[in-house]
């Protein structure tokens, strides 16, 4: 019997297009042309999946709804409900299959020797910082066959914790270039400029950040038009207090759009002159920004997190975090500069092609399974 590698995403990760997030995007890019299963706790089929290459466990969509009170619980019993939980996925397991855990340290831990003795190999793929912020007690106890972080970044910072990691590698993002891509013709674009922020529509985002700096503008009289275009999670319409005070705040140079994804955003990044990524935290590596390098814009973005890596050969202007000043400023000088949107345009598209494509990404994959004998 062949050897199988089952992706297993988190609890909160539906696999869709449009209620996914970015690990279901992933998931959906890396593994399409593959044998490769997804394991979720609920799917669609915007991915156009087959069935066969999807495994649903409708308890891991319970668990997410009681998973802030479980994880209170001791170890020894949150461990046996995620035993349980995965019994069948387990039970499917044959020597030499391979489960790939996405971003959820805590399953592998409770996994591992369950999958080493069926004779299967684990792999443990981080896309944010959980394996440095959980508690350590519990994190030390990682024991897989494979650790892989979406930047350098993150790798660093978890080899500082845990200095004995283990092998290691690091594995970014990509996107998808038939989805996002240059307009074919910018020059028809309105003569006021546009910048575009796309995301969940929460504080780490730094959205208010770049309310403020918008106001500025306008009062500057900087001729700059800004569209906001998300929710506060993956589809959902509900309007959050953050929102509703978003909304309240904004000057009449600003445009609230609904939730998209797939063509309809990539349509919408064609439409735009630059792209503004303004979080104030360290996003672990930021895959809308290479979206925009790959839709041929400009970039404003901020230091810290993995933005370091991608604009490690330009493509845009970095700012502080929460710098509201320092953001209104690159605002402006992209605004009242075609030449320089056009260079850092150039910049990103060429770094995106090099660096970020979803066939590059599939290619590292594919070594790492060679590495396991699959």
């Amino acid at each position: 019997m062949s050897t199988v590698a089952y992706h297993l995403l988190t609890e909160a990760e539906a696999f869709s297009e449009f209620h996914g997030g970015a690990i279901s995007r992933w998931a959906a890019n890396v593994l399409r042309t593959t044998t490769a299963v997804v394991v979720c706790p609920s799917a669609d089929s915007t991915w156009k999946f087959s069935p066969e290459a999807i495994f649903i466990l409708p308890s891991l969509t319970r668990y997410s709804r009681f998973r802030r009170y479980i994880s209170r619980l001791p170890w020894a019993l949150h461990r046996a409900l995620l035993e349980r939980i995965f019994d069948p996925l387990l039970k499917r397991l044959q020597p030499g299959d391979v489960i790939w855990i996405h971003n959820r340290p805590d399953f592998a831990i409770a996994l591992t020797p369950h999958i080493h003795r069926a004779g299967g190999r684990v792999i443990l793929h981080m896309h944010n910082a959980h394996l440095i912020d959980w508690p350590y007690t519990l994190m030390r106890q990682v024991h897989v066959d494979r650790l892989i972080f979406v930047s350098e970044f993150l790798l660093k910072q978890a080899r500082h914790k845990f200095p004995s990691l283990g092998a290691c590698s690091v594995l970014y993002n990509g996107a998808d270039e038939t989805i996002f891509y240059p307009a074919s013709d910018p020059e028809k674009r309105p003569s006021i400029p546009i910048v575009l922020f796309a995301g969940r529509l929460v504080k780490d985002k730094g959205v208010h950040i770049l309310v403020d700096a918008m106001k500025i503008l306008a009062q500057q009289g900087v001729r700059l038009q800004l569209r906001i275009v998300g929710s506060s999670n993956f589809g959902n319409s509900r309007e959050t207090d953050y929102i509703t005070q978003l909304k309240a705040n904004a000057p009449a140079t600003i445009t609230f759009l609904p939730y998209r994804s797939g063509v309809a955003l990539g349509d919408l990044f064609r439409e735009v002159d630059m792209f503004c990524s303004p979080s104030i935290w360290d996003e672990p590596f930021g895959l809308v920004n290479v979206e925009a390098f790959a839709s041929g814009l400009p970039v404003i973005s901020t230091r810290g997190g993995g933005a370091l890596e991608i604009f490690a050969n330009g493509g845009g202007i970095l700012v502080e975090r929460g710098s509201v000043e320092q953001l209104a400023v690159a605002l402006r000088q992209l605004a009242e500069d075609t030449e320089l949107r056009s260079l850092f345009g150039k910049q990103g598209y060429a770094t995106f092609h090099k660096h970020f494509t979803w066939p590059v990404v599939r290619s590292q994959v594919q070594e790492i399974y060679q590495s396991f004998s699959i």
